[in-house]
C-alpha cells in the first residue's frame, strides 16, 4: 500500500494508460479523481476504482480550459482531501498527417491538450502542494517526443515540450519538495492503439523490432508510475523514463 491515504488526480484516465494508472493507484491506497473528456468513460474508471475500496470522482474537463482545469483540482481538493499526486496523461491521437499537410486547427490542438494542458494542471495543483512541502507530479509524454516521427504533426514536439517543462518544474518547485518527473512510453497496447494499427497495419512492425519482442501493456506503464510517484522516488526529480522494451537503445528498429 505505496499511496495509503493519498490522493491522486489522473487526466485522461476514462481508458488505456490513464485507466490502468488509476486503478493500480487504487489498489495501492489513493483515492483517485478521474478526468476525462468523455464523462461515461470516466465513470467507469469510477466504478472499478470503487470496487477496490477507494473512493473516486468522475470529473468531465477540457485541461487546455483554464477555468475548467481549476474547477476540476478544486473539487478533487473539496472532495477527497487534497491532490498529493497529479498524473498528466491527457493527450491526442497519435497519427496525424505530415507537417507540411497538418491543418493549424489540428496542430494547435495537440499542443494544448498535451502541453497547455500539463502546465494548467501543474501550475493549479502545484499551488496546493507547495501549500502543503509534499507533492508528486508525473507527465506522461512519448518515444515520439525523443525521437523524430514522420506522421505525427504536433504530437510530438507537443510531447518534446512536455519533457523541458517537467525538468523545469522540478527545478523551479523542488524547494516545495515536490518531485516531477516523466515517463516516456513506447507502443502500448490501448484501445487508441488497436484501432490505429487496424487502420495502418504497418504499425504493428515496430513491435518486432522492440528488444523485448512486443508492445507494451497499460500494467507496465502504471508499475513504473506507481514508483515515481511513490516515496521509493523521493530523490527523483527532474527525470524522465522511458518504458519501451528497449526500443529506443535498439535504434529504433522497425521489424
Amino acid at each position: 500500500m505505496k499511496l495509503q491515504g493519498k490522493v491522486a488526480l489522473v487526466t485522461g484516465a476514462g481508458s488505456g494508460i490513464g485507466q490502468g494508472i488509476a486503478l493500480l493507484f487504487a489498489k495501492e491506497g489513493a483515492d483517485i479523481g478521474v478526468n476525462d473528456i468523455d464523462l461515461l468513460s470516466a465513470e467507469h474508471t469510477v466504478a472499478a476504482v470503487k470496487q477496490t475500496g477507494r473512493r473516486a470522482i468522475a470529473i468531465k474537463a477540457d485541461v487546455f480550459e483554464p477555468d475548467a482545469v481549476d474547477a476540476m483540482v478544486d473539487r478533487v481538493i473539496n472532495e477527497l482531501g487534497g491532490v498529493h499526486i497529479l498524473v498528466n496523461n491527457a493527450g491526442v491521437p497519435i497519427r496525424g498527417s505530415m507537417l507540411e499537410e497538418q491543418t493549424v486547427e489540428r496542430w494547435d490542438r495537440a499542443v494544448a491538450v498535451i502541453l497547455r494542458g500539463t502546465y494548467l494542471c501543474s501550475r493549479r495543483a502545484g499551488r496546493w502542494m507547495s501549500s502543503q512541502r509534499y507533492g508528486k507530479i508525473l507527465n506522461i509524454s512519448s518515444t515520439a517526443g525523443i525521437i523524430g516521427s514522420p506522421d505525427h504533426g504536433g504530437y510530438g514536439p507537443a510531447k518534446a515540450g512536455v519533457i523541458n517543462l517537467t525538468r523545469n518544474l522540478a527545478v523551479e518547485w523542488g524547494k516545495y519538495n515536490i518531485n516531477v518527473n516523466c515517463i516516456a512510453p513506447g507502443l502500448i497496447n490501448t484501445p487508441l492503439t488497436q484501432r490505429t494499427i487496424a487502420r495502418e497495419p504497418a504499425l504493428a512492425n515496430i513491435a518486432k523490432g522492440v528488444p523485448l519482442g512486443r508492445m507494451g501493456e497499460t500494467d507496465d506503464i502504471a508499475k513504473a508510475a506507481l514508483f515515481l510517484v511513490s516515496d521509493d522516488a523521493n530523490y527523483i526529480t527532474g527525470a524522465t523514463l522511458p518504458v519501451d522494451g528497449g526500443w529506443l537503445a535498439s535504434g529504433y528498429q522497425i521489424a
